[in-house]
């Protein structure tokens, strides 16, 4: 065989193995993208069951409230919550269309739905008719059934859904076992082909030099493939394994710690800030950082003053670009060059934070598919944690006065005192007591004396901010933590809130109940303590002096924390 056709037939052998290599990771690839959008519709479909059960709940929830109470607020939100689950269930039915399976269970499961809105009707319908004896005798144990049919229905579907998430990691996994073939069998294959035409061509004096020159294009070819290659594999193998640990956390401090790491590992030479919107719906606030940022963002700043979070959709900015740039990042330097990129983080159409990326070049910007898809993961692990930590709020309220319990108190009193020391921040607490409340029960009875609790309850969430924790203590006593308060506000908030039980007016049984008085006590950090314990003890001996100095007062603790003697 002469050395032209040998060099022709293993230029077209090697050409022949790229195109196989590229056809199989272009195939692998576009397994992968649609077990990704899959997993994606799956997490969809498992996040409306929790919204359209969490509904159910928040209908017999306000439901039970407004029996009673009697309160039409109560009524008002059972309302909205009934009337938000026809819409929810059919976008469920069109989301399951695919799966017959799921489809039979998700109409035997609105029928279910609808028999539970029927007997909630009815009972309400009883209420207006007959008060609250003829409503008790309308929830029956046909009622109690619906209600578990509901539940474990849903669970049901979710199992469904889960398994159908286990089977699309599998194909996941499949498809970057695929690619680890193409590069392992592949490209050593490629390689002796490639080193076969070289030693064909060096045989060619007369084509030495085009020889050379075609052997080094070659190669130079094959080892961007190679890069490319090996880069595709790995980083479609980091994705894989970062959506599916994703799925698994259980805090969203998790989630957070989680997805830091990945992209750290993504991006190696960028900086990155990850930051959540709180729950006022007005700041976007630093969670977490990572690397070293070429220009800085401000720690908090409003929603406005991010285009992406304006936009909902990512903003990239280049320095001395026309472009304008978000108000939340430094300015550049003169003769810098840097680049930003401002990624929101959202799902099921609500905003939930924001991924922030600066780099002295835009180099990065060449992975911004992967990092849009990573961020979009992240977003729907952060909505499905955010849900799961809805319905666990739940379970740590109070029922008399929806306020929060002791145990969520605890809890919370930690967490904001760690945040507000984070900060530099103050943050108050709040004890109060309603005063002779055992001789108002003995006068009214218990049932006077929980509707005397109930509205003082719902008094105490009106006069709330939103980042404010109010809870029952126990008994009459009640607990308000007041974060980025000083003391001299909390004392302003106390007085206002000791204004509004003096006028405060509670009808029971058709009669208006007596005027009622609270006695209060402040504690502040950190000039009374810095543990939750110090606090509260410091603001129960304020409540208490209070009570001894005539009660229907505010008293603050005294920076000596001396005890004092506990008054009825």
């Amino acid at each position: 065989m002469r050395p032209r056709q040998a060099n022709r037939l293993g230029l077209f052998a090697a050409a022949l193995i790229f195109v196989a290599i590229g056809a199989g990771v272009f195939y692998g690839a576009q397994r992968f993208i649609s077990d990704a959008n899959r997993v994606t519709h799956t997490n969809e479909v498992i996040a409306l069951i929790g919204a359209i059960e969490a509904a159910v709940h928040d209908s017999e929830s306000a439901q039970r409230g407004y029996l009673l109470t009697g309160n039409v607020n109560y009524l008002a939100d059972y309302g909205r919550s009934r009337d938000q689950l026809p819409d929810a269930i059919e976008r469920l039915q069109l989301l399951v269309r695919d799966n017959p399976e799921q489809t039979r269970r998700v109409v035997a499961w609105r029928i279910e739905i609808l028999r539970r809105l029927s007997q909630m009707e009815a009972t309400v319908g009883n209420f207006r008719l007959g008060g609250l004896a003829a409503a008790q005798r309308s929830i029956n144990h046909e009622v109690r059934q619906a209600s578990v049919s509901i539940r474990d229905q849903a669970e049901t579907l979710i199992a469904a859904e889960r398994e159908l998430l286990a089977q699309r990691a599998r194909s996941s996994q499949d498809s970057a076992n695929l690619l680890r073939g193409l590069a392992l069998l592949g490209i050593p294959l490629g390689l002796a082909v490639t080193g076969l035409v070289y030693w064909l061509l060096v045989g060619e004096i007369r084509r030495r030099a085009r020889a050379e020159e075609a052997s080094s294009d070659a190669r130079r070819q094959l080892m961007v493939t190679i890069d490319k290659l090996e880069t595709h594999s790995a980083d479609l193998n980091e994705l894989s394994r970062y959506s599916g640990m994703l799925q698994s956390c259980v805090r969203t401090e998790e989630a957070i710690r989680l997805a830091t790491q990945h992209f750290a590992r993504l991006l190696p030479h960028v900086g990155g800030t990850l930051y959540r919107i709180r729950a006022s719906q007005d700041y976007a606030e630093e969670a977490a950082h990572w690397g070293e940022h070429a220009l800085h963002s401000d720690a908090m700043f409003p929603l406005k003053a991010c285009w992406a979070l304006r936009r909902g959709q990512p903003h990239v900015h280049r320095a001395h670009a026309e472009m304008l740039g978000c108000t939340h990042v430094m300015s550049p330097a003169l003769h810098a060059s840097p680049t930003t990129a401002c990624i929101p983080l959202i799902a099921q159409g609500t905003q939930l934070g924001l991924l922030y990326l600066s780099s002295p070049d835009d180099g990065f910007l060449a992975r911004q598919d992967l990092i849009e898809t990573a961020a979009e993961q992240l977003s729907m692990a952060l909505s499905n944690l955010d849900l799961q930590e809805r319905l666990r709020l739940q379970s740590i309220r109070e029922p008399l006065t929806g306020l929060f319990n002791r145990r969520y108190l605890e809890e919370s009193l930690a967490r904001e005192l760690a945040r507000c020391e984070r900060r530099g921040l103050p943050l108050s607490v709040m004890m109060m007591d309603l005063d002779h409340f055992k001789a108002f029960n003995d006068l009214h009875g218990h049932v006077g004396g929980d509707t005397l609790l109930s509205g003082f309850g719902q008094l105490l969430q009106k006069l709330a901010r939103s980042e404010d924790i109010a809870c029952r203590y126990g008994g009459e006593e009640f607990t308000l933590i007041l974060p980025e308060t000083d003391l001299d506000t909390a004392r302003e908030r106390a007085e206002s809130i000791r204004a509004a039980v003096g006028a405060m007016r509670i009808r029971h049984m058709g009669q208006e109940l007596p005027a009622v008085t609270v006695s209060i006590g402040v504690a502040s950090f950190p000039l009374h303590g810095r543990q939750g314990e110090s606090l509260i003890r410091h603001a129960d001996e304020a409540l208490y002096r209070a009570k001894r100095d005539g009660r229907d007062r505010v008293e603050a603790a005294a920076e000596s924390g001396g005890h004092v003697v506990h008054q009825a």
